[in-house]
């Protein structure tokens, strides 16, 4: 039997309508007493995995068995409160849902929470919960962080399973997860990556120059001073441009392979149901079949050449440091053409870790107007457990 459902407090419009409800831990362990609630993609026994889409919801039957990855959240003591909004099919990076609305960005409540995995970043910024699960397919995790001013981490392609996870384009797909504090988002990573996070031991931060490119004046000197702080840290700077052969190559690789997987996974219901999607996402829904299996395995091999790019770059004990997106969040409201040109600025920051399945961290140690500017580390496959240990190496760069 299902507990009863608690006295609603979302006050971020954070949880999926009726699914506010808490689970309790099934022993004490590295997480007492913290709080955590997951994005609408992971099975919760006794829960329809929604993806976000009502539809979508009332034609799958109610899971028989928690994801791996929430059982191991409870089995060290956490707490969940239920299950957060996502953007349909989780295939977008505003967060506004059609259907259960725009999750808050507390820190500036006219500008989007970013997606898909708004519900829990929304819930995690407005201390509704100590932490929270989502996915990162093209920056689903990185994104929200940035915008909402909050720790994101985006996990090695493949570190944690992804069973009882509802699949956008599998070879992409990551867990990932945001806290408020780098010791609380390290925490959950030991427990979700089964390790004892060490001591940082980078000795070689990369600077992305090209990222840091901005025409935004004030944003332009924000970036000036931080990457002056850098100085502080202990290790030897270097610099780098990420954009090579340029960043339209990454940006298609991306893009028809996941469309390919999406049409895979997906398409057969999506095409059947495409009046039940809100207009943005049916929009770009209704081009993922456009991509033939002789594009996909064409970009296939282009991926393998852009991985052994990146990682010629990145050697175990280095990292590379950027802006986690082009700016503060976008205002509320903007038409689906203005959404569409912005979106490619934004898989600009996000794209390289997505093909090749690096881990990175959203750090919020910069704002622009009142609003968060997210840094991001970006690190050698594997390599999680160094970049959850650097978060709190970069806490003196935080600007005043």
């Amino acid at each position: 039997m299902l507990p009863p459902p608690m006295k609603s407090t979302d006050t971020c419009n954070a949880f999926v309508p009726g699914e506010m409800i808490t689970v309790n831990p099934h022993r004490e362990g590295k997480l007492s007493s913290l709080t955590f609630a997951v994005k609408e993609l992971y099975d919760v026994r006794g829960f329809v995995t929604g993806a976000g889409n009502p539809r979508w919801k009332s034609a799958h039957p109610v899971a028989q068995t928690t994801a791996p990855a929430v059982e191991a959240l409870l089995n060290e003591g956490a707490t969940l409160l239920g299950k957060t909004i996502s953007d349909e099919m989780a295939f977008s990076l505003d967060g506004e849902n059609f259907y259960y609305g725009t999750p808050l960005n507390s820190r500036c409540p006219d500008r989007i929470p970013g997606g898909s995995s708004s519900g829990s970043a929304a819930a995690v910024a407005g201390g509704l919960a100590d932490f929270a699960l989502g996915t990162d397919t093209a920056g689903s995790m990185r994104i929200p962080a940035s915008y909402c001013g909050i720790y994101g981490f985006r996990s090695t392609h493949g570190a944690i399973p992804l069973h009882g996870v509802h699949p956008l384009a599998p070879s992409f797909d990551a867990a990932g997860w945001f806290a408020r504090t780098p010791d609380v988002l390290a925490k959950v990573g030991s427990v979700l990556l089964g390790i004892e996070i060490p001591e940082c031991n980078a000795g070689k931060i990369i600077i992305a120059r090209d990222l840091f490119d901005t025409g935004d004046a004030g944003i332009a000197a924000k970036y000036d001073a931080f990457i002056r702080s850098l100085s502080r840290l202990p290790v030897e700077i270097a610099e780098t441009e990420l954009g090579k052969p340029d960043f339209a190559t990454w940006i298609e690789t991306l893009r028809n392979i996941q469309w390919w997987e999406l049409n895979q996974a997906h398409g057969e219901w999506v095409f059947r149901n495409l009046d039940t999607f809100g207009e943005e996402i049916r929009g770009r829904l209704e081009k993922v079949s456009s991509v033939t299996r002789g594009e996909m395995e064409e970009k296939r091999l282009v991926r393998k050449r852009l991985i052994n790019q990146i990682e010629s770059i990145l050697s175990p004990g280095a990292i590379i440091v950027f802006p986690t997106a082009p700016g503060i969040a976008p205002l509320k409201g903007r038409s689906i053409e203005e959404a569409r040109a912005s979106r490619l600025n934004t898989m600009q920051h996000t794209c390289i870790a997505a093909v090749a399945g690096l881990p990175q961290a959203s750090l919020p140690l910069l704002e622009n107007d009142g609003c968060p500017l997210g840094i991001s580390l970006m690190g050698a496959r594997g390599q999680d457990g160094q970049l959850l240990a650097a978060a709190e190496m970069f806490e003196p760069c935080r600007a005043d």
